[in-house]
């Protein structure tokens, strides 16, 4: 005979009540961190968030929208520890063309697709700017980052796998990434969910965890896009060395 299983297993709900937060995981994660680089910063939201989350170390945001800079740099002139720098980061420096929208959040390298145009209907493009482009690998000496553990934040509209492939050697210099990762396209040509999760685990990362940052598709239920945590495979936390 088979018997019933355990009250408390009966009255657990349909879900988990207890999920860790996005900022609890932060404040978990960032305790391995003494530098954050916040590529796409738009107007700050990210590096003020990580002030939020008990972060006390060094910012580097890059943004490179001129008239989204200056928000950003007002935002951070009352911190000393937090550099604003108007430029994009990508493969290799140089310029590139940026197609600007309305809201500035979804500025970006590539144009949007339907599905974007869709799903954010407000943020219509708003002409383009030529803007400057700096890669990792040559701006690492200038940022400072050299023995330090360095967390790479990634917000870019799509031009993420063009940021990583431009840090060269020092990718394998980050404790911790962190980037958006499309699972359907919302810029024409740009890589996808696939491409850059075979990048980072050829170069050996390793997933952390995996959230979603939008609510989604409310016609098809489609999750449009995840925030991804990765840490390098060579930089343990100390409870796990």
């Amino acid at each position: 005979m088979v018997s019933p299983a355990p009250r408390e297993v009966r009255d657990l709900p349909p879900h988990s009540g207890n999920l860790m937060s996005a900022g609890q995981r932060r404040r978990i994660l960032l305790r391995e961190v003494d530098v954050v680089i916040d590529g796409g910063a738009n107007g700050g939201q990210y590096a003020k968030w990580m002030r939020k989350c008990g972060f006390r170390g060094r910012i580097h945001s890059f943004e490179p929208a001129s008239s989204t800079f200056a928000v950003l740099a007002d935002e951070a002139a009352s911190d000393v520890d937090w550099y604003c720098h108007n430029t994009a980061l990508g493969v290799a420096d140089g310029e590139a063309t940026l197609h600007l929208t309305r809201t500035s959040l979804g500025s970006s390298m590539f144009q949007r697709t339907e599905l974007h145009s869709r799903m954010w209907p407000r943020d219509v493009e708003a002409g383009v700017e030529t803007v400057p482009v700096r890669s990792l690998r040559s701006l690492w000496p200038e940022l400072g980052c050299a023995g330090q553990r360095v967390h790479l934040k990634l917000d870019v509209e799509g031009a993420e796998l063009s940021v990583l492939e431009g840090a060269g050697p020092h990718l394998d210099d980050l404790a911790l990434l962190e980037l958006e990762l499309p699972l359907v396209a919302v810029h024409r040509g740009a890589p996808s969910f696939c491409d850059i999760l075979d990048f980072l685990t050829e170069r050996g990362f390793d997933i952390i965890a995996l959230e979603q940052n939008h609510r989604g598709d409310e016609t098809t239920g489609q999750m449009l896009m995840l925030d991804g945590l990765f840490r390098s495979s060579g930089a343990r936390p100390e409870g796990c060395r």
